[in-house]
């Protein structure tokens, strides 16, 4: 494994490259911004994630913008109601995935709150059954 506090340098460095990616499949810009990275390695605002955890999801960023420039497939859209900063927000989370390389077995979540933004939220590994449903 590797040494966590080098891992989150590097990878924090190559996430501030990013700045924003043009997503066709939600014909929408996806801005990367710092609560995604601090997302990646903090459970909550308090709660800092298993360095295991943290290895996995700072690993599978590498490839997030090209997922999310390529996204061929949505696999799982949610819509919620969420109290942020004392008020009840609808928030729409996507998953996408790029379907037709299958490369990678990783699907980013972007998410929209209110009529904000869509904004890298966080990555995570799926099963290979995940591209065909």
């Amino acid at each position: 494994m590797p040494n966590i506090r080098d891992l989150i340098a590097k990878q924090k460095s190559f996430y501030n490259s990013i700045v924003s990616v043009q997503c066709n499949m939600l014909n929408d810009i996806v801005y990367f911004r710092s609560e995604g990275f601090h997302h990646l390695v903090n459970k909550s605002p308090l709660k800092r994630r298993k360095v295991s955890e943290q290895c996995l999801k700072l690993m599978c960023l590498t490839p997030a913008p090209e997922i999310v420039k390529d996204c061929t497939k949505i696999i799982e859209t949610r819509n919620e109601e969420r109290t942020i900063k004392g008020k009840k927000k609808n928030v729409i989370t996507y998953e996408l995935i790029d379907g037709k390389k299958r490369k990678h077995n990783i699907a980013v979540i972007v998410e929209r709150i209110g009529a904000g933004k869509i904004k890298f939220r966080s990555v995570k590994r799926i099963s290979k059954n995940r591209y065909t449903e």
